[in-house]
């Protein structure tokens, strides 16, 4: 069972553990304190895959995740800071959840989440026409036109 003081991370991961069997961590391993095979330390987008049937005991600290996961088949005991994860999916049914505000900023640049300001400035407006209209003298003496083909000359004339 987690503890009452860990992450509201760790809740999400193991409650989807246990519900879909397997998920995928997505994390920033350039941060402090994730323990990842030396090859991976530089990736801002590192995906691990837990399954619940694993033979390994997966440990949810109060900080972290930890794990003797294998890469490659070669075994390599893996901590992964809350902090660091920003994302955690069932990559078959794809429910999961994901903490933008724990992404790295390269990372929600390439997937389209650059942050959206909440009250978009309005857009400009249309550059404004100019126009001016003239009265035509004697227009005023003439019969109201019904229909364009009796019309004989305009009572007014946009001049631009």
């Amino acid at each position: 069972m987690i503890p009452q003081h860990s992450s509201p991370k760790a809740s999400v991961v193991r409650q989807l553990l246990e519900t879909e069997g397997r998920v995928m961590l997505c994390l920033d391993a350039t941060r402090p304190d994730v323990a990842v095979p030396r090859r991976f330390n530089k990736d801002l987008d590192l995906r691990l895959i837990l399954n619940k049937n694993m033979p390994q005991p997966i440990d949810f600290t109060a900080t972290a995740i930890e794990s003797e996961l294998r890469f490659g088949g070669i075994p390599h005991y893996c901590v992964i800071p809350y902090d660091a994860l920003w994302g955690v999916f069932n990559p078959d049914s794809m429910k999961g959840m994901f903490w933008t505000e724990s992404m790295p900023e390269e990372v929600r640049t390439r997937h389209g989440l650059e942050e959206v300001p909440l009250h978009p400035p309005p857009p400009p407006p249309p550059p404004a026409a100019k126009f001016e209209l003239r009265v035509i003298e004697g227009g005023c003496e003439e019969p109201a036109v019904t229909s364009p083909e009796k019309r004989t000359r305009p009572n007014l004339r946009l001049v631009t």
